[in-house]
């Protein structure tokens, strides 16, 4: 009796489970670059559809074998099955239907695989025994198996291919569910084949990790993402798609601390005077974590093709349309310095696109921002995606900037591959794999052709899912191996060929692409790639954000020119750098606190530059030197030059000031030469630049009283001037012969004025005698009441008279 249909309602119970556990990691997952903010080559995995919502068991395909099934082969399939309902199945048995018409369309395959109805067409080839029954919430694995001539596949070579088949699940003879796959048939004296590589993307989510997250890149690198793409990267069957940063891995210092945290020192020296021991300057050595992965993946170069990705996977398309030169310039001088020393020549660098986000512009300012390799899906390059012959995986673009190759993986096939993460049904991906390149090598051409598999940068995959498919992909007969240096080989020999009927031996492929075909495409519901009537924009980061990274590199790169030993700086490098990846594409606040982040590093580098000038100076001479001591706290010396300047024109400095080198977390005292103008006081402006000025520290204002020495001399020049001024106006006045003078009195002093005040004055005379009778001598006048008188004055004591003047 037909099993009535089973509730499904502890699974929406244990769906909401899952929600509850996973929401912190969510949380979390928010302070990380984003992986699907990375250039997607394809931007949507065709996955498996999902079962239905009231579906009461889900199947998993475990295995499905041979890789190839020939004539007089076995077909073997187990699945395991899980009761999600809340009802016993009973007897599960598991029944295998398929469709013996070869397929020639990749949309059928799609179309084939998202089916999500129970397959009931038709009588099983084969059905398993019956199982034990099956409680709510268990499993168990049924294994069906067919032979060839059960399958009825014609062995003729030429009708090899893909076939559909169908698991169904079914509980005492009524079907639950079924699982929709492929089986590729592949009789004796088939030949078809197609040339196949893989592009492995060998990057991490965000490259400053070591730096800023060193705990979590330490386990990442363990047993993590990261150990994972190794594991796959050393792989012979994969070319690489590398971040260079992977090569270069970051000087840190090496611990120097004591068991309680505390800096090693060394011991005072008692013969040297000093009072206290002093700081060990520490050693730079290369990441303990990164240094090991970047040896392993410098080992395992090999023969394989290698592309270089923009240093730190930074979006060298953002950075060129905001117009920071310098950062701009600065990924791929960093990026070649890392591939230089690591002794690895790239092919060629590369860009990449997202499908949807495609155009004729695109490409442009990819082209113009430095990719010599365009890296764009292969639906968005031809008019008809669905056209019934796969060219191959390459072609040539002209931009203004020049021609360009470039590499079109195939995008249902690099989505595919993306799947590989250890958590969906692995073996479902193998067999899709499978079809569509069993597809593709049918078709019906004669120019070989070479397909790209280009997985996303941002997924992560799992070793063991993503090396087993690898292996099945080398074990098909129709597949060949190759390196993605054949394709672009092609394009730079010009052996390639647009006709598919061209038995030249020129490879297939798309040609000279046109502007007009390129064009936005996306998944349709299926995984089906079709055109869209708009490309989505582009998410760059922001220009502000970008700018203030590029300061930081500035500030950093002036640093650098003064410092003896630059490692300290490979952090903030690393951090500013990473701050441009191209993951923080789409994220608002992500980037501009990378970019505060990067800019506090910087600001405790420069800190650790410090003017220490006296509170005052007083200039009492015409020159002299002022005192400055300077200060550093890094650790490696410093070569450079103070700036003095003066607010007001009262003093002279020397526009270039000597070098001067500080020791590592020491000081130097220097004596900058000032030579006095005129007196008062200026505001005298100190700081610290590099050997080519730029500026290193923020400037520190001093007061500086200015009393100079040369208004003395002024004073004494003077003095001199007028004494001269004296002697040459006597010399001239008796050169001249000038002989008026001023008339002379001889009369006593008043002795009573004398003793009273000290002052000397004429003594007053008594009234004159009266003149002698004529022809007589004249009589002595009486002398004065008390004293005698005073004598007449002699002939020679006269006055001048005005005949003797003349």
């Amino acid at each position: 009796m037909p099993s009535s249909p089973l509730p499904v309602r502890p699974v929406l119970a244990a769906l909401l489970t899952a929600l509850l556990a996973i929401a912190p990691m969510l949380a979390t997952a928010a302070l990380t670059p984003s992986a699907s903010a990375l250039t997607r080559v394809s931007p949507q995995p065709a996955a498996p559809s999902e079962p239905a919502a009231d579906a009461p068991a889900v199947l998993d395909l475990e295995s499905l074998t041979p890789t190839a099934l020939a004539a007089g082969g076995t077909l073997t399939a187990r699945v395991t099955v899980t009761n999600t309902s809340s009802s016993p199945i009973t007897a599960p048995q598991l029944d295998l239907r398929t469709r013996s018409a070869r397929v020639t369309d990749r949309g059928t395959i799609a179309e084939w695989q998202a089916r999500t109805e129970v397959d009931t067409t038709g009588d099983p080839v084969d059905s398993s025994s019956p199982g034990q029954d099956l409680a709510p919430g268990q499993s168990a694995t049924l294994q069906v198996s067919a032979s060839s001539e059960e399958l009825g596949y014609k062995d003729q070579p030429y009708f090899w291919g893909t076939r559909r088949i169908s698991l169904t699940l079914s509980s005492e003879g009524t079907p639950l569910a079924s699982l929709y796959t492929f089986v590729v048939w592949r009789p004796a004296g088939a030949q078809d084949a197609v040339t196949q590589s893989v592009l492995l993307p060998v990057a991490t989510l965000d490259p400053s990790a070591p730096i800023t997250a060193p705990d979590a890149f330490a386990e990442t690198a363990e047993s993590g993402r990261l150990a994972d793409l190794v594991d796959l990267a050393v792989r012979e069957d994969v070319d690489w798609w590398m971040d260079p940063a992977l090569l270069d891995p970051p000087l840190v210092a090496a611990d120097t601390a004591d068991g309680d945290g505390a800096p090693v020192t060394d011991p005072a020296d008692p013969a040297d005077g000093e009072a206290s021991p002093t700081p060990t300057v520490p050693a730079y050595e290369p990441h303990p974590v990164a240094a090991p992965l970047a040896a392993t993946l410098q080992e395992n170069v090999g023969e394989r093709t290698v592309l270089a990705m923009p240093y730190a996977h930074a979006d060298r398309v953002a950075l060129e349309a905001a117009g920071t030169d310098a950062l701009s310039a600065a990924v791929p001088e960093a990026g070649q310095q890392a591939w230089q020393e690591a002794g690895i020549e790239p092919h060629g660098d590369a860009l990449a696109t997202a499908a949807q986000q495609t155009r004729p512009e695109t490409l442009e300012a990819m082209a113009e921002a430095g990719a010599s390799t365009l890296i764009v899906p292969s639906s968005s390059l031809r008019t008809d995606p669905s056209a019934p012959v796969t060219p191959s995986s390459v072609g040539s673009y002209a931009t203004e900037a020049g021609p360009r190759t470039v590499l079109a993986p195939d995008p249902v096939l690099s989505a595919e591959f993306s799947l590989l993460t250890g958590t969906t049904d692995t073996e479902q991906t193998r067999q899709r794999l499978l079809a569509e390149t069993a597809t593709i090598a049918s078709e019906f051409t004669t120019a070989p052709r070479h397909l790209l598999i280009a997985p996303d940068p941002g997924t992560a995959l799992d070793a063991q899912a993503a090396g087993s498919v690898l292996d099945t992909l080398a074990e098909a007969p129709w597949i060949r191996p190759g390196r993605t240096a054949d394709l672009m080989d092609a394009v730079q020999t010009g052996e390639w060929t647009t006709q598919t009927q061209d038995e030249s031996g020129a490879m297939l492929t798309l040609g000279e692409v046109a502007p007009q075909q390129v064009q936005p495409t996306g998944p349709d519901e299926i995984g089906t790639y079709t055109a869209l009537p708009r490309a989505e924009p582009l998410p760059l980061t922001s220009r502000a954000v970008l700018e203030d990274l590029a300061g930081s590199w500035e500030r950093l790169d002036r640093l650098g020119t003064a410092m003896q030993d630059d490692a300290a700086l490979d952090g903030p490098r690393l951090m500013a750098l990473s701050g441009t990846s191209v993951g923080w594409r789409g994220m608002s606040g992500a980037p501009a606190e990378r970019a505060r982040e990067t800019g506090n590093a910087v600001d405790a580098l420069l800190g650790g530059i410090r003017v220490q000038p006296a509170s005052g100076y007083n200039l009492i001479s015409d020159s002299a030197g002022v005192p400055i001591t300077l200060s550093n706290d890094l650790d490696t010396p410093l070569t450079v030059r103070t700036s003095l300047s003066s607010d007001r024109p009262l003093v002279r400095i020397s526009e270039e000031q000597p070098e001067v080198t500080i020791p590592a977390h020491g000081q130097a005292d220097i004596a900058v030469p000032v030579e006095a103008i005129a007196n008062g006081t200026v505001q005298l402006t100190v700081g610290v630049t590099t050997v080519d000025g730029r500026p290193l520290t923020e400037p520190v204002e001093v007061p500086l009283t200015v009393n100079p020495a040369w208004e003395n001399w002024t004073t004494l020049l003077l003095v001199i001037a007028m004494g001269i001024l004296v002697v040459v106006g006597v010399t001239r006045a008796r050169r001249t012969g000038a002989t008026t003078r001023a008339p002379g009195v001889h009369v006593p002093e008043d002795p009573v004025e004398l003793s009273r005040s000290g002052l000397s004055r004429p003594a007053r005379l008594s009234e004159p005698a009266s003149p002698a009778p004529s022809g007589g001598p004249a009589e002595p006048s009486p002398a004065p009441s008390g004293g005698p008188a005073e004598p007449s004055p002699e002939p020679d004591d006269r006055t001048d008279t005005q005949e003797d003047r003349a």
